[in-house]
């Protein structure tokens, strides 16, 4: 069994929620099993699941100008984007704010795991094209930077 076949079954089982997962190849075994998650070390983030899905569909926070679509900043993958990382703190970013490489935008909530979206390059943000809670697709663009 090779490094790249365990990552797959690695990335299979991160994709589900199957709590373990047993696998036999060429007379060698592997098992994983998730571990629960402590009540004390969940990130705060689900909070604001839960309060964004329980409110009515947002509108996007801007209309989008017409730009350049090079300049724009897609989901990397489907889930719930978020633009703060609690409903009491500020924005990632806002429109206008300058940004440099390396800069959260926004996370996306995905089978309960959640991934940062950064910036790829320095610039400001022109436009913020969804709303927190939004539900977004692979490849949908977010945001825009000049």
């Amino acid at each position: 069994m090779d490094l790249d076949r365990i990552k797959s079954l690695i990335d299979a089982m991160a994709a589900s929620d199957l709590a373990e997962m047993e696998f036999s190849e060429g007379g060698m075994s592997l098992r994983l099993v998730r571990r629960p998650q402590p009540a004390d070390s969940r990130p705060a983030l689900p909070a604001v699941a839960a309060t964004a899905l329980r409110a009515s569909r947002p509108e996007p926070a801007q209309a989008a100008p017409v730009e350049d679509a090079a300049n724009g900043v897609v989901a990397p993958l489907f889930g719930v984007a978020y633009l703060q990382p609690d409903p009491d703190a500020p924005p990632f970013v806002t429109v206008g704010q300058a940004i440099t490489a390396g800069t959260t935008l926004c996370v996306i909530e995905a089978m309960k795991m959640f991934h940062e979206v950064r910036a790829d390059r320095d610039g400001a943000v022109a436009a913020i094209l969804v709303a927190t809670g939004q539900e977004v697709e692979a490849g949908q663009e977010l945001m825009r930077i000049r």
